[in-house]
């Protein structure tokens, strides 16, 4: 059943989602079993917690699991989980945030100065939430800009300007780290 390089086949996905959508509970665990790293990537790349990623984890496939009957295109089953945990984890986030004390962010940007190395994921978590999230998913998780556009339901030309103000971004960092050295 699974294509070891690229997780599951997508003609084993669609039959995979099509049993879950009749509530065959093993087809779903299968699904998500073949999506969990994938999962864990984004949930803890976009809230740096361990703890947080995994309660979103859990409350994504929650979601998916009572939603599943309504997912029209079975084809997009990876895309549209993913954009659940990322509605999850925005949700948390924002939620976080109106807690968050302002002393943390002034710190972590002292940090972010003070720092005389930095390597490519540190300078990908250095990048705005609305950049990132589409670096992480175009490079870790190899979506497609059309997917990425699905999910985030943002136009693909917003993500394509993104994704190259990131790459620009990425490359002042990471030029500016080695002139450090």
């Amino acid at each position: 059943i699974m294509n070891t390089q690229q997780g599951m086949n997508k003609m084993d996905e669609i039959k995979l989602v099509r049993k879950s959508k009749k509530g065959n509970n093993l087809a779903f665990s299968t699904l998500i079993k073949a999506y969990e790293k994938d999962l864990y990537k984004v949930a803890i790349a976009m809230t740096k917690n361990e703890e947080d990623a995994l309660d979103c984890i859990q409350e994504a496939i929650l979601q998916s699991y009572i939603s599943i009957k309504d997912l029209r295109q079975e084809e997009y089953f990876k895309t549209w989980l993913i954009k659940i945990l990322i509605n999850k984890c925005n949700a948390l986030l924002k939620k976080n945030k109106k807690i968050m004390n302002l002393d943390m962010e002034i710190t972590e940007d002292l940090k972010i100065e003070e720092s005389y190395k930095l390597d490519l994921k540190e300078s990908i978590n250095n990048l705005d939430s609305d950049l990132k999230i589409i670096v992480i998913l175009y490079y870790y998780e190899d979506m497609s800009i059309k997917d990425i556009s699905e999910s985030l339901n943002i136009p693909q030309g917003t993500i394509k300007s993104r994704l190259s103000r990131a790459r620009k971004k990425l490359k002042e960092i990471l030029s500016i780290n080695e002139e450090v050295l």
